[in-house]
């Protein structure tokens, strides 16, 4: 139906009627009801997931492994990071950067309105939590990522 609508994809919309079809305009500015929290659980084995809502709503997506690791760097550095930077959070190789980009593009398309880049960080707007495994040791058990590593000693 015509009106704004939130598109996890592409941000908030204006979606207009035309014969055959619809307009979607992507609005440039954060509108007063764009996402205003982000929830990153980490806290199920393999179960991954990031929540995202609004006055708009609230949706939820799974997460890849490395996909949740990125995010996890990111909620601990709300000042941002550099792709170099990421790289030596995630790979432990800070020239690791043309992965990083790859990765925090697909991220991105999920996230938009959520993420910025420049560096890569969430927007000031938004609130991020983490929702952490009880035990520090759970913390993407399977993840090798050096800033993974350094979460689950510190707790």
């Amino acid at each position: 139906r015509p009106g704004r609508l939130w598109l996890p994809s592409l941000g908030m919309c204006t979606v207009e009627p035309l014969p055959g079809g619809w307009l979607l305009t992507v609005e440039e500015e954060a509108p007063p009801d764009a996402p205003s929290r982000v929830v990153l659980d980490l806290s199920r084995p393999r179960r991954w997931s990031v929540t995202v809502s609004g006055a708009a709503g609230s949706w939820a997506q799974e997460l890849t492994p490395r996909h949740a690791e990125l995010l996890y760097v990111l909620a601990l550095h709300r000042e941002g990071r550099s792709a170099a930077e990421l790289a030596a959070d995630v790979f432990g190789d800070p020239t690791r950067t043309g992965t990083v980009r790859a990765e925090m593009s697909r991220v991105r398309r999920h996230l938009a309105g959520v993420l910025a880049h420049r560096p890569y960080r969430f927007s000031e707007e938004v609130e991020v939590a983490v929702v952490r495994p009880e035990h520090p040791a759970d913390l993407l058990p399977h993840s090798t990522a050096p800033a993974v590593a350094a979460g689950r000693v510190r707790g």
